[in-house]
């Protein structure tokens, strides 16, 4: 885990990774496994901001469902065929 961003100052994730520490250090479950389970939902944040797998996703079925609609919208106004 670097603290130091690319351009100096601190690393874009380097927050959520130290709330992450705060959750293990003041877990109070005695097991090393526990204290994981506990501070999942840290963990998941600072992978999050590391990887951006959700926000990709999101924005992938947002631009999907954007094309749907501009195809649908497309269809409707195009002449129907005489038969």
């Amino acid at each position: 885990m670097a603290s130091m961003g690319l351009q100096g100052g601190v690393a874009r994730c380097y927050d959520a990774y130290m709330d992450y520490l705060k959750c293990m250090d003041e877990s109070k479950e005695p097991m090393m496994s526990l204290r994981k389970r506990e501070c999942m939902d840290w963990l998941e944040d600072y992978n999050e901001c590391l990887h951006r797998d959700k926000a990709r996703l999101r924005d992938h079925l947002v631009e999907r469902e954007r094309r749907r609609q501009v195809a649908e919208a497309a269809a409707a106004d195009a002449p129907k065929a005489a038969h």
